[in-house]
């Protein structure tokens, strides 16, 4: 009984936790690129384990390159982080850094001297429980 009554404790707590939502819920920061700036890449976000939506588009300049994502909409999760990875795993991946809202439009800048030759998949990871909330194929 009383392994029953744990077991019950830790599964309520697991749920509990992966319904944290520390992500803000909108943000609306537009990108523009600038004339130097060259789109290289786009692909639209499926639903992994969490419905999610949008357009993600990588652009490149002389020194950078930008990820814009627009129109956004995801479930809210804790510790969620954004990644561009060679597959659907962050083991070979190049961190973003945290998800800047679960809607809306915003951008990622991170230096060209980064290896993206063989990453075309963009994904919404939840760190707390190791989750592919959404990806996006770069094309």
């Amino acid at each position: 009984m009383n392994r029953l009554v744990l077991l019950l404790l830790a599964a309520t707590l697991t749920i509990t936790s992966c319904k944290k939502e520390d992500t803000p819920k909108t943000v609306d920061n537009d990108f523009m690129p600038a004339a130097t700036d060259s789109l290289i890449a786009m692909g639209n976000f499926i639903n992994e384990v969490h419905p999610t939506s949008g357009i993600v588009k990588l652009y490149q300049n002389d020194t950078d390159y930008t990820l814009e994502i627009e129109n956004l909409q995801s479930d809210n999760g804790p510790d969620l982080r954004v990644y561009i990875s060679a597959d659907k795993g962050i083991s070979n991946s190049i961190s973003l850094g945290a998800l800047k809202a679960v809607s809306g439009n915003f951008s990622y800048t991170f230096p060209r001297s980064s290896d993206i030759s063989n990453k075309d998949n963009v994904l919404i990871w939840c760190e707390d429980f190791s989750v592919l909330f959404g990806s996006a194929i770069l094309q």
